[in-house]
């Protein structure tokens, strides 16, 4: 197991369908970062594994966590918490975790430096629309998604933060990602 102190955590924001998912499973495929699992009460669906999927909880062993954010869908809750990152980084250094931009704050507070925030978006809400479009969501879904809070816009006091990644060619985005993941090792493997 790696010194603590070189333990990080990549944080990965932005709006709906600016790539989010796509940036976290390259980064667990390319350079074996695994994302951290979150929590839910909702029934397992088929296909999903406990401690895989997620980890699903009672309401009463959800209650009992330590959460950096969690949220509540009708009658179901999510979250993610301080022993799922633990149990994450003792086997990786390094993990990733997608999280709304609220989360964002409580990840830079509670973990300082070990947070490195990534905000993902596009140039433009059109692009924005169209993945939502292609990946099938109801059109009015989208329009509640592209306005107000739910578009979840870089706040200007977590812009200090954020490495931001314009996801509008995914060629692109994979060589920025990899010139971040030359940094991140650079920085791993440097003689204090």
């Amino acid at each position: 197991m790696g010194d603590f102190l070189l333990k990080k955590i990549i944080i990965i924001a932005g709006p709906s369908g600016a790539g989010k998912t796509t940036i976290s499973d390259y980064l667990s495929e390319k350079y074996g970062i695994p994302r951290v699992l979150t929590h839910t009460t909702r029934p397992m669906r088929t296909g999903e594994k406990q401690n895989v999927s997620y980890h699903f909880e009672t309401d009463e062993t959800f209650a009992q966590l330590h959460f950096f954010e969690h949220i509540r869908y009708g009658s179901y809750q999510y979250g993610s918490s301080r022993e799922a990152l633990n149990l994450a980084w003792k086997k990786h250094d390094l993990v990733s975790l997608i999280v709304d931009i609220k989360g964002v704050y409580t990840y830079i507070k509670q973990l300082g430096d070990k947070v490195y925030f990534l905000y993902v978006t596009t140039s433009t809400k059109e692009e924005l629309k169209e993945r939502l479009l292609k990946r099938g969501d109801d059109p009015e879904k989208i329009k509640e998604r592209l306005s107000g809070s739910e578009l979840n816009l870089l706040p200007e006091d977590l812009k200090q933060y954020a490495h931001v990644i314009v996801n509008d060619d995914l060629a692109k985005t994979k060589q920025a990602l990899d010139a971040l993941m030359a940094r991140f090792q650079a920085k791993k493997y440097r003689l204090l």
